[in-house]
């Protein structure tokens, strides 16, 4: 079978749209790629398209007259990339986009836009703004990139929780550094609300609630926080640094950390969202806390206190959480890699 990806190029090594199209080429498909220079970074599609200004469209003609021979499906991802117009006929084009909660109401009128046979929504928690489109709409939650990890590589515990990614709080900055990258051991002791003006090309507050317990976190326990690195294959051994690895939820949204922290071996600590319970068991696979009072800027305490227990819980019974952090990793690795969502994805639209 012959897949179109659509994406902008430059996109890191390790991120969602490349990791759909490393799971398709393992099932054994043609996988080709197209699309613009995507932030400046380019040359790494096999066919390159000319960028364009926001919102970036392109028709259906012009993307497959690039392409020799038959196209049996034609792949629309994220980031930097519509496609519109006239469909071919004997075409099946599906929309798979992972992130909808940065913008859903954009993502609707794209969907529209692009007459796309199937749509695949990352998050369920935002599948009923689909469901009154006059297009088949599926569910399909994210995966981890198996290339980043080893169930066989043990890395070394240093401290008590481990994080990696963003932090929603402003003006981090990581003064140590070792084999897996740089990190901080505290965050900045600021006021709030600036505590939380953290965002590009805006500061915003979308992250604020995961970087007050990170904060307190830094206060109560010893923790590591890592920089960000998606170009490394090295991000395993920065989760394995800590006995747990927490996360924290922005929009209600299962984030692709909650399958790697498992993936790299760790107990994952995280806030109960909508449909996780469809992925992971509580208390078999992670562990999770309720907090459904959202926001809760004035206090902040009410969630914390739900937090500082089961962490506390956890570092004080080590066979227990070994045991749940090793069903945990048996799973993920069975069910929620990339290889297993693109082979979802070719059985509903195939099927």
């Amino acid at each position: 079978m012959k897949i179109l990806c659509c994406f902008g190029q430059g996109e890191p090594e390790f991120s969602s749209a490349r990791g759909i199209v490393h799971g398709l080429k393992m099932q054994g498909h043609d996988v080709l790629t197209c699309g613009p220079s995507y932030w400046g970074r380019g040359g790494d599609a096999d066919i390159s398209l000319p960028d364009k200004p926001f919102p970036e469209t392109y028709e259906y003609e012009e993307v497959l007259e690039q392409v020799s021979g038959r196209v049996d499906l034609v792949l629309q991802l994220e980031p930097h990339f519509f496609l519109v117009g006239p469909k071919p006929l004997e075409i099946v084009s599906a929309y798979y986009f992972t992130d909808p909660h940065r913008g859903g109401v954009m993502w609707y009128k794209m969907a529209i836009l692009g007459k796309f046979d199937h749509i695949f929504v990352g998050q369920k928690y935002f599948l009923p703004l689909f469901e009154d489109l006059p297009i088949r709409v599926h569910s399909l939650p994210v995966g981890f990139d198996e290339r980043r990890f080893s169930p066989s590589v043990i890395g070394s515990q240093v401290t008590q929780i481990s994080f990696v990614g963003q932090t929603g709080l402003a003006n981090m900055e990581y003064p140590f550094e070792d084999d897996c990258g740089r990190y901080a051991t505290t965050t900045p002791n600021l006021p709030v609300p600036d505590r939380y003006a953290f965002g590009f090309p805006h500061p915003g507050f979308d992250y604020a609630e995961r970087g007050e317990v990170l904060y307190r976190l830094c206060r109560d326990f010893k923790v590591r926080i890592y920089e960000s690195v998606w170009e490394t294959p090295y991000y395993m051994q920065a989760i394995q640094k800590g006995a747990i690895g927490f996360n924290r939820s922005l929009l209600n949204d299962i984030g692709i950390r909650c399958f790697e922290t498992l993936a790299a071996g760790r107990i994952l600590v995280c806030d109960e969202v909508p449909y996780l319970d469809e992925l992971l068991v509580d208390g078999k696979h992670c562990a999770t806390y309720r907090t459904y009072y959202r926001p809760f800027f004035e206090n902040y305490s009410l969630e914390y206190h739900k937090v500082y227990h089961l962490i506390k819980y956890y570092l004080d019974h080590d066979k227990e959480r070994e045991a749940i952090a090793k069903q945990g990793q048996e799973h993920v690795w069975a069910n929620h890699t990339w290889r297993c969502r693109a082979q979802e994805l070719l059985g509903i639209v195939f099927g």
